[in-house]
């Protein structure tokens, strides 16, 4: 297979397989995005569900992504996929806590292989949009610092002494799934513990947490935005009910941001570094979210000089995965090998 020295390329094609969306770019080594699509993951949770319905979306993807930017496959340098799974550098998806468990042992690089004779990247979606952060985003300049993601579920990257860390068994920055109340009958779709950090900042906490309050407060403007259906709830509807001053959205983002500030504080406790990146889906909520983890941060992280900790949002916003992906292309990044 010809292909040019990672120094040399331009052109990167890449994807971020979620949970539930599925994006895509073609993005050279400026940064600069030819061309860009989201769409929904296939369903992940219907019996029966298959990689291959993901992978065949993918393939379609890339034809589009292609005739967009008026580009042949030919004139790409490498593929970079984030994925929302536990994924070796060949592309081995080991375990998965957000996508069908027929991902399990299912090689996506072989199977790629047959359709792409390219260098192919692989990465979990954690350490993906922490390279993009790093490389293109809010992380260019630090050689110390930790992104973390909070969308379907939590996880936090870690960039130490400018390098990504993974840990020696692999797969560090697990703070999702820390526990942050033992007691707590919150049982995480994830990884089957009671009270972790996902079960009250990510999206399954989020809603968990508004449907206890709606319960409480039928009068709320957010039932009027979900007609009474329960079902129809989002994070999105929560943070549009919240910018209205509806005080059960706002206190669903403040118990939210109180929970996400404890497994921040206990990170930062921990790795110390120069500055915390909050990205994915649910962070876009900005200051709702992040004021109140702040607040725990500047008042509970020890010893003091570690409330100094930046907390910030994501410069690439939902598109931390992609850019993470076009940096492992660009310069020849393998996380988790073997």
């Amino acid at each position: 297979m010809q292909s040019r020295e990672p120094g040399q390329r331009q052109l990167a094609l890449v994807f971020d397989i979620g949970g539930t969306r599925l994006k895509g770019g073609l993005i050279t080594r400026s940064g600069e995005i030819l061309a860009t699509k989201n769409l929904e993951t296939p369903d992940q949770t219907a019996q029966g569900s298959s990689p291959e319905q993901v992978v065949i979306s993918v393939l379609a993807m890339a034809n589009w992504l292609c005739d967009a930017a008026g580009v042949q496959m030919a004139d790409v340098d490498g593929v970079g996929i984030s994925i929302a799974g536990f994924i070796t550098a060949e592309g081995l998806v080991t375990a998965t806590a957000h996508l069908s468990r027929k991902w399990i042992g299912y090689h996506l690089g072989q199977r790629l292989e047959q359709n792409w004779e390219k260098p192919l990247y692989f990465a979990l979606d954690t350490p993906a949009p922490t390279l993009g952060e790093a490389y293109f985003g809010a992380g260019i300049g630090f050689t110390d610092f930790v992104y973390m993601t909070v969308s379907t579920g939590i996880g936090a990257g870690i960039i130490a002494g400018g390098r990504y860390f993974t840990g020696g068994l692999g797969w560090a920055g697990g703070v999702g799934h820390t526990i942050i109340d033992e007691t707590s009958p919150r049982l995480c779709e994830g990884c089957g513990n009671f009270g972790c950090l996902e079960t009250f900042a990510a999206k399954q906490g989020i809603l968990t947490t508004a449907n206890e309050l709606l319960d409480a407060n039928p009068e709320s403007y957010l039932n009027e935005l979900i007609v009474g259906k329960r079902d129809q709830l989002t994070p999105k509807l929560i943070y549009e009910a919240a910018l209205a001053e509806d005080p059960v959205a706002k206190e669903v983002f403040d118990r939210a941001g109180h929970a996400l500030g404890i497994g921040i504080t206990n990170l930062v406790d921990i790795v110390a570094p120069q500055r915390v990146v909050i990205g994915g889906g649910i962070a876009q909520a900005g200051d709702l979210l992040l004021d109140p983890a702040r607040e725990i941060v500047r008042t509970h992280a020890f010893p003091p000089n570690l409330r100094t900790s930046e907390i910030v949002q994501s410069a690439l916003g939902d598109l931390s995965g992609i850019y993470g992906a076009a940096a492992m292309v660009f310069y020849d990044l393998r996380v988790n090998p073997g």
